[in-house]
């Protein structure tokens, strides 16, 4: 018999990101949570595409040394899914038993997911009764490509994958509901995670995610714009835009002569214009339903969003508020070795997954 089967579970969070692999070790206190581990490394090049790990030894490898690089001795991991193809999203269907809705929720879903339903997974939760006899379910599909894909890289560095959670929700989880610091939870946000290749934008109506959507700008246009027009090389330009503060391009409308923000300002413009479409397409959305709920803040987070100023800038263009939060900003998580100035924008993904089978025991 093998001693593998009495061998107590640890959980590692894993954040497979098209540019960097992320992991976070987490403890639950009394006071809240005590970050152990968080590390990160490069993903091997060309291994992730939309979402899809292409190369799942590759990216096996490459987890098997960041953890034991970093001594985290985990034997099962949790992971996320998220991209264009993942979709979120919040009906309202004929009320029915949950047993009879599960036998029919592809058809149901079928409405909403653009990619086939038999090649994708499909989740669901009832969030309460509507009017009219009808209730709100939230649909949950990813497809099967991304998942076990990402599955696939697991096994390869040896762990179990026994969760497969939402990337926003796993955020949602570590950057708002574990902050008793904030109202997030009674008001209707916009969580907005600015990753390398794609910007991810939820809007959550006082807890329940109402519809999520990516956007293909992120850190790495900017950093691809610095390179292409000033002829440097990827790590030059990546330091370059750590120098910049978009709140240099707030003021008085005079001309601002600083060439690398001009570069840079058209594609943040038409990130935040993307953003500004989510808004309101939610908020079409509401007026149909006959609802007037609007978005009262954005919150922002992900390791894109360490730009200085970024918060700023959205702030000045979409005429409210934008608090932009990483783990460390809440009182409730503790890391002994931080010492990251970004205040952990960039782990808030991987932390929410390894939050999640605390979750699932409470």
């Amino acid at each position: 018999m093998s001693l593998k089967l009495f061998r107590n579970k640890s959980f590692v969070g894993l954040d497979l990101g098209a540019s960097t692999i992320k992991a976070v070790e987490i403890d639950r206190t009394q006071a809240g949570w005590k970050v152990t581990k968080a590390c990160s490394m490069p993903t091997p090049k060309a291994t992730i595409k939309d979402g899809v790990v292409t190369d799942p030894n590759s990216i096996g490898d490459a987890i098997h040394q960041l953890l034991k690089d970093n001594h985290i001795a985990a034997t099962s991991a949790v992971i996320g899914a998220a991209g264009a193809s993942v979709v979120v999203r919040s009906v309202r269907i004929p009320k029915m038993p949950e047993a009879v809705l599960r036998k029919s929720i592809k058809f149901e879903a079928g409405r909403y997911v653009p990619s086939s339903i038999e090649d994708s997974f499909i989740e669901f939760e009832i969030m309460g009764d509507a009017e009219d006899g009808s209730m709100d379910v939230l649909v949950v599909a990813a497809p099967k490509d991304i998942v076990e894909s990402r599955v696939r890289a697991c096994e390869a560095a040896g762990l179990d994958v026994e969760i497969v959670d939402v990337e926003a929700f796993a955020m949602y989880r570590s950057i708002v509901e574990a902050d008793p610091t904030h109202t997030f939870n009674d008001e209707v946000i916009a969580l907005v995670d600015v990753g390398a290749h794609t910007t991810n934008v939820s809007v959550v109506t006082k807890g329940v995610f109402a519809m999520t959507r990516s956007i293909p700008q992120a850190g790495e246009t900017l950093t691809e714009a610095l390179a292409n027009y000033f002829k440097l090389s990827e790590e030059d330009a990546e330091s370059g835009k750590a120098q910049l503060d978009l709140q240099v391009l707030i003021g008085d409308g005079k001309p601002i002569e600083n060439p690398p923000l001009r570069v840079i300002q058209p594609h943040v413009d038409d990130l935040v214009r993307e953003i500004r479409r989510s808004l309101n397409y939610f908020q079409s959305q509401q007026t149909e339903a006959g609802q007037s709920q609007t978005v009262d803040k954005v919150v922002l987070s992900g390791g894109g969003a360490a730009l200085k100023g970024l918060a700023e800038y959205m702030h000045h263009k979409l005429g409210m508020e934008v608090v932009r939060l990483g783990v460390f900003d809440n009182p409730r998580f503790v890391h002994t070795g931080h010492d990251d100035p970004s205040t952990g924008l960039a782990f808030a993904v991987a932390s929410g997954l390894a939050m999640r089978p605390y979750a699932k025991a409470a």
